[in-house]
């Protein structure tokens, strides 16, 4: 049981979810469930159900997220930077430096560094006061990009969901570190209960 709830947990973790773009993690969750036996049915929001038999007339409802803080592109800056904004409020500071997946709206994924702009101390002084907030950080693409222009050949616009790494590790003593465990981890262990009734 161990096992299949880490395993389980790590395969949701990998799939980026930022609030609004969880279809896929929800296809996922939606066919790993049916293989395990349980109807299941969606509503008009992309919410899924879990329909459990039970003895009793009472119902009881369980419940648990899939979707991840994240972040939105706000606006492509004339070097070919991005400007984002924050979906479901992330701690801006804790990101600089972090890795992030693009992904445009013909589910093309570039990767890319969320980064200060003063991201360099031996040359910006204000690089070490700097207050991390979207206005004054970016996202550099890891991609040959110059301007806007070759920002927006990529397919890369305004509206754009941006996934955070999770950073996913799994270590020898058995902890399970990762970004977003809330709420996923609750996911994952709900599956696990389900696997095995």
């Amino acid at each position: 049981m161990e096992e299949y709830v880490i395993e389980f947990a790590k395969k949701i973790l990998a799939i980026d979810s930022p609030t609004g773009y969880c279809k896929d993690v929800i296809e996922f969750v939606n066919e790993e469930v049916k293989k395990l036996g349980y109807q299941t049915s969606m509503n008009n929001k992309g919410n899924l159900f879990i329909h459990v038999e039970g003895k009793s007339d009472k119902t009881i409802g369980l419940c648990a997220h899939v979707d991840t803080l994240g972040l939105m592109v706000r606006s492509i800056k004339e070097n070919g930077d991005l400007a984002f904004t924050n979906v479901g409020g992330p701690i801006i500071p804790t990101l600089d430096g972090e890795y992030c997946r693009v992904i445009t709206r013909d589910k093309k994924v570039y990767t890319g560094t969320i980064l200060s702009d003063y991201p360099a101390a031996h040359v910006y002084e204000e690089s070490k006061t700097a207050i991390r907030k979207c206005e004054n950080m970016h996202i550099r693409l890891d991609e040959i990009v110059k301007n806007k222009e070759d920002v927006k050949a990529l397919g890369i616009e305004n509206g754009d969901f941006i996934a955070i790494d999770p950073k996913t590790v799994y270590t020898d003593s058995g902890f399970l570190k990762s970004r977003f465990l809330d709420d996923k981890l609750s996911v994952a262990c709900l599956i696990t209960v389900l696997k095995e009734l």
